[in-house]
């Protein structure tokens, strides 16, 4: 049996809702789930179709799509908060600036369970997706409050400015006298 079809019988014995899509050059399964208070996001269990291991890559898409050069830094600081609090998965930005989870299986891991170890390792980074992903987007929006901050004391401080240092401007007919 191939690597996915393992993991295929595990999800089948686990009634999970899955898809599989095989190419010459990798095979994967894709698995759905909806973080709670988060967006839907996919999992893909993906093997290189080759006999000789069992490697498979893990690898979570859609957390947070587009981040903006302004937003990274505090994006990377919650993908550090949380990867140095938990185990068995890891998230990281990728140069398209899209927010993304991954594990993966040692190379040598048994036929006899592969399945239930995929099986296992999506489970938990479920568990994983609801209990840590709120530091996502709280990272993203407190970005922008702290920027709207800035720019509301900036305009108090102009405010202010203005009030104390008026600016006057002669009418027509004040010149005319």
């Amino acid at each position: 049996m191939s690597t996915i079809e393992l993991i295929q019988e595990a999800f089948n014995n686990h009634n999970i809702k899955y898809r599989m899509v095989e190419t010459e050059q990798i095979s994967f399964i894709d698995a759905g789930y909806n973080i709670q208070g988060g967006p839907t996001v996919r999992f893909h269990f993906i093997s290189q179709n080759r006999d000789d291991s069992n490697d498979v890559q893990i690898r979570i898409f859609g957390l947070l799509n587009k981040i903006g050069h302004d937003k990274r830094s505090a994006i990377l600081e919650a993908c550090n908060k949380v990867n140095s609090e938990l185990r068995f998965l890891k998230f990281y930005v990728d140069k398209e600036g899209n927010l993304s989870g991954q594990a993966d299986l040692p190379t040598k891991t048994s036929e006899d369970c592969v399945g239930e170890c995929c099986f296992e390792l999506f489970i938990r980074s479920m568990q994983i997706l609801d209990q840590c992903y709120h530091y996502f987007p709280e990272a993203y929006y407190s970005a922008t409050v702290s920027d709207n901050n800035e720019k509301l004391l900036n305009t108090l401080n102009a405010l202010k400015d203005l009030r104390d240092n008026p600016i006057t401007i002669k009418t027509d007919d004040e010149e005319n006298k």
